[in-house]
């Protein structure tokens, strides 16, 4: 695994190279100051993750067209909002707390398997054959009690997998799904709007589907609130 740290705080990315060959062993970690200084980078190294602060987002075009997965991060917790509209692969608060790097990096391992297949699609069987579904696609999943199966919804048609909720949650959540209930698993990027319901809990409105509310656990909502800044 390749990864490009890009801070003009030499301590910060000192820290940050030592946490991350803790947690990840066969990483080659390299640093930048600045923008100019990634770019040449970019191009010698190919990075598979990008770390960088999120006010240097603005300068991103320095860095031409490349693949790898950026992670931005900043000092405040509504930056979270602004840094998924830039598809950003994670968000981190700084300075940055041991366990959630330890998350972002399991995340990084997850999604470094999920890169040694060809296209990273679902593949989902059925009496016709198997459909495969690109992640970006579907809106959410949720689990069908009565027959032990869960309900795939893209923005147009609605699939049935017989996937456990856990092992989609376990595929997707490299692709910026959050579980918000014990039978349902969103796709961050199509939450509209999220309304208090009762009792500590909300429901949760999304994209192509306003209709149907979708419920969030008391479990649940503050990892949400914090990963969409509410």
């Amino acid at each position: 695994m390749r990864i490009l740290l890009v801070s003009d705080a030499a301590e910060e990315r000192e820290q940050l190279k030592q946490g991350l060959k803790e947690e990840l062993n066969k990483a080659d970690v390299w640093e930048a100051a600045d923008m100019l200084e990634a770019a040449k980078r970019m191009k010698q190294v190919q990075p598979d993750f990008l770390f960088m602060n999120i006010d240097q987002i603005q300068d991103k075009e320095l860095l031409g067209q490349h693949e790898s997965q950026v992670i931005l991060m900043g000092t405040e917790e509504r930056q979270a909002v602004q840094a998924f509209r830039h598809r950003a692969f994670y968000f981190l608060l700084l300075p940055i707390a041991e366990h959630e790097l330890s998350f972002v990096c399991s995340l990084m391992e997850r999604e470094a398997k999920r890169q040694t297949n060809v296209c990273g699609k679902l593949s989902i069987e059925g009496h016709e054959g198997i459909l495969y579904l690109q992640p970006r696609d579907i809106v959410y999943v949720s689990k069908n009690k009565e027959n032990k199966t869960v309900s795939i919804y893209t923005r147009q048609q609605q699939y049935v997998s017989s996937c456990t909720l856990h092992d989609l949650e376990e595929k997707l959540t490299p692709y910026q799904f959050q579980r918000v209930h014990k039978s349902y698993l969103v796709n961050l990027l199509y939450i509209k709007e999220l309304r208090p319901y009762y009792n500590g809990t909300y429901n949760l409105y999304l994209e192509s589907y306003p209709e149907e509310p979708i419920p969030v656990s008391r479990n649940y909502v503050k990892k949400l609130r914090s990963s969409l800044e509410i």
